[in-house]
């Protein structure tokens, strides 16, 4: 269907000059489908003459706003359509600069100023223009004048006050800015780009600030490299991960910091002092520990600390300064992965161990100390094993990154399923505590393993065997529901047999009084669970299956712990 002057819809003569902002809008989107994508240059010019070339005491700025909002529609409809004719001259160029006073501060209705702003960017930003080239060029020029002498550039009584489309108007100008600055700096060619640039980033309000840190870590990721920013901004980077107030552009310049980690160290200043590592880590520290209020702050804190740990520990020489807070960031990944954590920090815990798997899981020369490393290990098996299934696939890209000489002939260093990255985590840390000679101790933190978490005495045991909802690993069925606890176990205890058959005889004998307390615990908890099978209803496997599955589980955990206990005394 082709589209007239004479035969525009009603939605656009009528619904386009709403008083209402929602009915403008939904008039403007439903123009699209009437146009034809050849006959949207021809369309766009024929809106553009509605508009007044000078301003004016008369002007209906609801009908100016309807008509930018049709005109935008209409050149993102074309920059979608993959059968858009080649630009040509189309007199939409000429026609925009007769009319760039409605986004100067001529015009006193910010709404439209902030719509005209967006069609600037439609057609100068880093999408495909329905321009050609000098006209692109020409029209960005007149969007930096306009930006220069607007008021996100401007301090003191001269600058924007909070009025209705005040932040609309600064989010246009800021994504004329970003495509200057950050997007496309080498089109725009501006001596004005760092300017621009520390201008986003310091603004007072914080859509403007999380819009500018969004587009920094979206080039970073584009471009995986820094060297197109330039130090102060680096620098104010870093100073705002100190002072930033808000939650959210404080996560985005944790994130934006942690994609510029990535390619190289980091240089920490704050203005013009230069900040030691250890009052970063700390910073962080305090962040991942106080942001449970905020999945993205906590998670990106994480990110960054984990990136600047890993740094530290392969770092020559070692960085004494970042010593200290090992254990401290070792519990805090532990406790991500635990299983009430939301997805998202389990999600980001699972990576950071898998980046840290080089340096730190594998590492022969125990930079966290054998205890830090080993409850790392024992996270990485609980996010083997976690409900979520993406958390288990995150886990298991951690065999990606082990040393081959560490890995069994039968597993290579890819993509494995969880089962199987399950026992080769298992096999992995065995090997490594031959490596380490740290044997005796290894043996015992495994026996606690095996033997879960179960704290109960036998009193409660069995007085009160009843199941909670915290008991519930797998929301699977009340048939298959132990299933994989009942595996787990078997795993670990296989594994378990082999390093004890492969022990020397003359190795450093385990600590004994470590031992007679686990003996004694293991003891604890057979006899608790024999008890509590005892007093169920006459065969439990039917009458109560659930509870039997339980118990059946707790008493294979404890006999098999004390089974290896046995071994070693």
């Amino acid at each position: 269907m082709t589209l007239e002057k004479k035969k525009i819809p009603c939605s656009k003569q009528e619904c386009g000059r709403s008083a209402v902002y929602r009915t403008r809008e939904m008039a403007a989107r439903a123009l699209v489908p009437f146009v034809l994508v050849t006959q949207v240059p021809s369309t766009v010019c024929d809106l553009l003459k509605e508009l007044p070339p000078t301003p004016g005491p008369k002007i209906q700025h609801n009908h100016i706003h309807g008509t930018l909002l049709q005109v935008l529609f209409l050149l993102r409809s074309f920059q979608s359509d993959s059968h858009r004719p080649i630009p040509s001259e189309n007199g939409i160029g000429s026609a925009l600069r007769r009319y760039i006073w409605i986004a100067s501060r001529q015009n006193c209705c910010l709404v439209t100023r902030g719509a005209f702003l967006d069609v600037l960017v439609s057609l100068c930003g880093p999408k495909i223009s329905i321009l050609e080239d000098g006209e692109v060029r020409e029209l960005r020029r007149e969007a930096l004048s306009v930006l220069l002498e607007s008021e996100l550039l401007v301090s003191g009584p001269e600058s924007l006050v909070p009025a209705p489309g005040s932040i609309q108007l600064l989010l246009s100008l800021s994504r004329v800015a970003l495509a200057a600055c950050v997007e496309e700096p080498e089109q725009w060619d501006t001596p004005h780009a760092p300017q621009l640039l520390e201008s986003l980033l310091s603004s007072p309000c914080y859509e403007v600030r999380g819009l500018a840190l969004d587009a920094l870590l979206r080039q970073l990721q584009q471009r995986g490299s820094s060297q197109w920013l330039q130090q102060t901004t680096l620098s104010h980077l870093t100073g705002r991960a100190f002072h930033e107030t808000h939650p959210h552009c404080l996560s985005k310049v944790l994130e934006v910091l942690c994609a510029l980690g990535s390619t190289g160290p980091i240089l920490w200043q704050d203005g013009g002092r230069i900040m030691a590592q250890e009052e970063v880590h700390k910073r962080l520290l305090s962040l991942t520990k106080t942001s449970a209020h905020s999945v993205d702050l906590q998670c990106a804190a994480l990110s960054l600390l984990s990136l600047l740990v890993s740094h530290a520990v392969t770092s020559e020489p070692q960085d004494s300064g970042a010593a200290w807070c090992y254990a401290e960031w070792a519990a805090v990944v532990c406790s991500g992965c635990s299983e009430e954590q939301p997805l998202e920090v389990k999600m980001t815990a699972s990576k950071v161990l898998v980046q840290s798997t080089a340096p730190v899981l594998t590492s022969p020369h125990l930079p966290l100390g054998f205890d830090a490393t080993v409850s790392l290990w024992k996270s990485l098996v609980t996010l083997l094993q976690d409900e979520d299934k993406d958390v288990r696939d995150a886990a298991a890209d951690f065999i990606c990154f082990v040393p081959e000489s560490l890995l069994s002939p039968d597993v290579c260093r890819s993509s494995v399923c969880p089962p199987l990255a399950l026992d080769s985590a298992v096999g992995i840390l065995c090997r490594l505590l031959h490596q380490w000679g740290r044997l005796s101790e290894g043996v015992l933190s495994l026996a606690e393993w095996l033997m879960g978490n179960e704290e109960a005495c036998p009193e409660e045991s069995a007085e009160a065997p009843s199941l909670d909802d915290e008991d519930f690993l797998f929301e699977k069925g009340e048939l298959n529901l132990w299933a994989e606890p009942v595996q787990w176990v078997r795993l670990l205890h296989r594994h378990l047999a082999a390093l004890l058959q492969s022990q020397d005889p003359e190795s450093p004998a385990s600590d004994p009084d470590r031992v007679r307390t686990l003996s004694d615990r293991a003891q604890s908890q057979t006899q608790a669970a024999v008890r509590s099978l005892s007093s169920l209803c006459p065969l439990p496997q039917f009458t109560g299956p659930m509870e039997h599955a339980r118990l059946t589980l707790r008493l294979q955990r404890a006999q098999r712990a004390a089974d290896v206990l046995h071994q070693i005394r």
